[in-house]
């Protein structure tokens, strides 16, 4: 039985949009950093769903873990943890506060968190903001 010359050139075409899925794949990963990255109280992690031979060929994941979440307590004052959650908070009021004329940094003196602006908070080498253009925002219109 022998193979029509159509189906060859599909069977061809098939394989090399197949090789070439599998790239822009691979191609994904490889950027997608492999370490696991811990935020808060929230650990992400990154797996490889298929072959694993230092590049991930297949599907790359990310999965997250959060711990202590029931049994949340204030972080204290002064803490790591008390930082990334005034980090947190401020940029969730940045979200907000951000638009398409608000520029740079001119967000901070309108957000404030436990009585200090973010402008103040700025200051303190363990709290680090984002400008606005590396802040998403989109614009609401919201009816009741």
């Amino acid at each position: 039985m022998e193979i029509g010359e159509d189906l060859k050139k599909n069977l061809i075409f098939l394989g090399a949009t197949l090789v070439l899925i599998s790239l822009v794949f691979a191609g994904k990963n490889v950027i997608t950093p492999e370490d696991p990255v811990k935020v808060g109280f929230t650990e992400v992690t990154t797996e490889c769903t298929g072959i694993d031979a230092g590049v991930c060929i297949g599907f790359q994941q990310r999965d997250h873990t959060t711990y202590n979440y029931d049994n949340y307590s204030e972080a204290e004052p002064g803490t790591e943890n008390y930082y990334r959650r005034v980090e947190a908070e401020l940029m969730y009021q940045a979200y907000s506060i951000c638009d398409q004329d608000t520029k740079g940094m001119e967000w901070t003196d309108q957000a404030s968190y436990d009585n200090k602006t973010a402008t103040e908070w700025m200051e303190n080498e363990n709290v680090q903001l984002l400008p606005c253009k590396e802040t998403f925002y989109r614009p609401l219109n919201a009816t009741k």
